[in-house]
């Protein structure tokens, strides 16, 4: 058998949370550099799981806008999102894996604390 997931019993006991996968520095600090895409993550950022227009009446801008944004912020690997039965029903969100902690999240080889932003 090929088990390519390490022994549970043998890892790394002091770390509780596995560490979140390492973004790009370059793609990740690009896709943050914009102030609808910034709204957006501190949106998703204490993890709710929002549509296109449950972020739109938050951000504002237009839908088509609002689907541009997460599709640079799904690409650098900040959000992801949950195929609905329809478009209008997918849902985008920040992995867990970027929140370690209310208002922290976590990139691998950032940690941006958003309460000190």
């Amino acid at each position: 058998m090929n088990d390519s997931k390490p022994d549970s019993a043998g890892g790394d006991v002091s770390s509780p949370v596995s560490e979140p996968p390492k973004l790009d520095p370059v793609t990740l600090l690009s896709a943050l550099g914009s102030e609808t895409r910034w709204a957006i993550v501190q949106l998703l950022a204490d993890g709710r799981e929002l549509t296109i227009s449950g972020i739109t009446d938050v951000v504002g801008g237009t839908a088509e806008n609002i689907s541009k944004q997460l599709s640079v912020l799904r690409a650098a690997g900040v959000v992801d999102w949950k195929k609905g039965e329809d478009r209008r029903q997918s849902v985008s969100y920040i992995p867990a894996a970027h929140r370690p902690a209310p208002d922290v999240l976590n990139f691998g080889f950032c940690t941006i604390d958003l309460k000190q932003v």
